[in-house]
């Protein structure tokens, strides 16, 4: 009985000794959709990620387009997330549209944890374009180009002093 107690301990000692072995550290690597670039205050950035949704299920021509990047001032010491949102009622198929009398509308969410008084800013359109290579009914790539002149929110009020965002990525598209 001792012999038998003494074997499975021998047993089980060996079975922790050899399942137990040390794992490289984790390192996350930031997803990169390698789906376009975006020029924040005159800095390039690669895009992270772009989707679509339809804001009118009734139409398959309607986007509103989300992009995200990550940006990374000269000032700062670590990268902080930019969001994009750009919306169309209907994009026919494809061509330009020139910010004004609802052609298009956009807003820009900055979240900067390296600023600790505002950690979130907002920023609208005054002026702008967006210019879309549409993909087929049947699905595909879509691809779009864009300029924006903007300014910063404050009390949901645009505050004078612009800033710039433009770039380019494509999308894919769901067949209708």
């Amino acid at each position: 009985m001792r012999s038998s107690l003494s074997f499975c301990a021998i047993i089980l000692g060996l079975f922790a000794i050899v399942s137990c072995k040390k794992t490289p550290e984790y390192i996350a690597n930031p997803y990169k959709c390698e789906c376009g670039n975006l020029t924040w205050q005159g800095a390039e950035y690669p895009v992270l990620g772009t989707t679509y949704v339809l804001t009118d299920s009734t139409n398959a021509k309607s986007r509103r387009y989300h992009i995200t990047a990550d940006v990374l001032p000269e000032s700062e010491v670590g990268p902080h997330g930019l969001s994009l949102w750009i919306e169309l009622d209907d994009i026919g198929n494809g061509g330009g549209f020139v910010y004004g009398g609802g052609a298009f509308s956009a807003l820009v969410d900055e979240y900067n944890p390296n600023d600790p008084t505002d950690t979130l800013r907002q920023y609208v359109p005054i002026s702008g374009s967006v210019q879309i290579g549409a993909a087929p009914i049947t699905g595909g790539s879509e691809s779009v180009s864009f300029q924006l002149t903007l300014n910063q929110l404050e009390n949901n009020v645009p505050v004078p002093g612009n800033s710039s965002c433009s770039g380019n990525f494509v999308v894919g598209i769901a067949p209708w």
